[in-house]
């Protein structure tokens, strides 16, 4: 038995989509305060957001109705509890459900504030088993990855697995720890990601490099 272990933001999911589920569920809010017309706010947060990929859009979306700026902590307490409207990446589900199938186990790694992480989780609904998942912001900041921590409980939880596999997207961090303990380590490239993959070297540099989820069910 292998495990794959996944990483959850522009792996499993596209970051943008929740992103972009946090600036309607914003969006609401604003339309609320201002009575304008539903999802109008909504709209014009994701259209600017994709146009510019702006850090001031809640406070340029306040001044334009003409609210006030002290209202801009609520914003950002309804995107960061809002439920996320996301799904899995185009195959993954597929390739979960194949890999359990066959006796592989599967884990989850991932980074983030605690609150978010775990909304995103649940929003999957997923009918895949996953031991353990695991977010490191429930041990503290400083348990994030690169830290260990997270590798050496998956490695814990399966001590007959054969191999342990990490599928991830960020050179900057995802994939120091698991080469350090003998890891094989995947980054998925997808075009759509929030922040674009580079070459690295060094022990941040991912084993394989592929750009399909169906792609995980070939890897030796």
């Amino acid at each position: 038995m292998r495990v794959f272990c996944f990483d959850l933001d522009d792996t499993l999911i596209s970051e943008c989509e929740y992103v972009e589920s946090g600036l309607r569920a914003v969006g609401r809010a604003l339309d609320e305060l201002s009575r304008v017309g539903s999802g109008a706010s909504g709209e014009w947060l994701v259209a600017e957001w994709r146009r510019a990929r702006s850090r001031d859009l809640f406070q340029r979306r306040l001044a334009e109705l003409g609210l006030d700026p002290a209202w801009l902590p609520r914003l950002l307490h309804e995107y960061r509890t809002h439920d996320p409207v996301i799904r899995l990446r185009e195959g993954a589900h597929d390739v979960l459900r194949a890999l359990s199938r066959r006796g592989d186990g599967l884990a989850l790694i991932s980074d983030g504030l605690l609150g978010p992480q775990q909304a995103k989780w649940r929003a999957l609904r997923l009918d895949v088993p996953f031991h353990p998942v695991l977010f490191t912001d429930e041990r503290g900041r400083e348990f994030w990855k690169p830290h260990p921590w997270s590798f050496e409980i998956v490695m814990r939880s399966a001590p007959d697995a054969t191999a342990f596999v990490y599928v991830a997207d960020n050179e900057d961090k995802d994939f120091v720890a698991p080469n350090r303990l003998g890891w094989v380590t995947v980054q998925l490239r997808h075009a759509e990601n929030l922040r674009p993959c580079r070459d690295v070297e060094g022990d941040a540099r991912p084993r394989l490099k592929v750009d399909r989820f169906a792609t995980l069910l070939e890897i030796e």
